[in-house]
């Protein structure tokens, strides 16, 4: 009597032959764009504190992109459009809607509007998601954005203001890696957040294992030191003022016995 196969025997049967053809694939692992100041690799600052004037964006990994990089600037209070500088052999890209952008960029170094991420946006999109863009890292939200903001006494409003900048660069690691870029932004209010986005393959929109996103942990924020750090410092400037005032005041009174 011959014995049949299970079905569940049948299903991993099928999908190792598809497997071997190649008709069937597992999904990839989306690549890190991180965001930083004065670093090679991803620092995980949960987000990382960056200085405007001197920003690095790159692959975290061996990760190969192609042109262009988008930078998605998120600015608290509905406020306006950074300008963003360039250093290099990088230049702009020319003006498209690059991978389903909302609005095509502007060709230069002028953000342009890719609509607002808002509380209303919570639990549902996030800040790629707003722009277009699919694929990006979810925890670039409303949730994180204005909780880490409202922690460090930034006034957040109603909305982020997300603005695209398109960069003619194909980035890369590895052999001849052009990774990280440098760039810096001009009146850039404080509490924004700065986050990268591109595409392994060309084409009108990217999706899955193709995506190179930045997830909230190495994003980069503008966001000003804690508001508890200035009162630990004043308290212990006042501490020393008072330990070098008693000094005086003792060797005062020594002097005048």
């Amino acid at each position: 009597m011959t014995k049949q196969m299970s079905p569940v025997k049948r299903i991993l049967m099928l999908l190792t032959v598809l497997l071997a053809l190649g008709l069937f694939a597992a999904p990839g692992f989306a690549a890190q764009i991180y965001v930083c100041t004065g670093c090679t690799t991803p620092p995980g600052g949960d987000p990382n504190i960056i200085d405007p004037t001197s920003i690095n964006v790159g692959f975290a990994g061996n990760q190969s992109a192609v042109t262009p990089l988008l930078i998605i600037v998120g600015v608290p209070n509905a406020g306006l459009a950074p300008t963003i500088s360039l250093h290099g052999v990088i230049s702009p890209a020319g003006a498209g809607a690059y991978y389903g952008l909302n609005s095509a960029t502007s060709g230069g170094l002028t953000g342009v509007s890719e609509g607002s991420l808002t509380s209303a946006n919570t639990g549902h999109n996030d800040a790629y998601t707003v722009a277009g863009l699919s694929g990006g890292d979810n925890s670039e939200n409303w949730s994180n954005w204005s909780g880490f903001d409202s922690a460090h006494g930034v006034a957040v409003g109603t909305s982020f203001a997300l603005y695209a900048y398109a960069i003619d660069v194909a980035l890369h690691t590895g052999s001849g890696s052009n990774s990280p870029i440098n760039i810096d932004f001009s009146n850039i209010a404080t509490g924004s957040f700065v986050i990268g986005y591109n595409c392994a393959v060309a084409g009108p929109s990217c999706i899955g294992g193709n995506v190179g996103s930045t997830p909230f942990t190495n994003a980069g924020s503008t966001a000003v030191p804690e508001p508890g750090t200035f009162p630990l410092f004043a308290a212990g400037l006042v501490g020393v003022g008072a330990l070098f005032g008693t000094r005086l005041f003792n060797r005062g009174r020594r002097e005048t016995v």
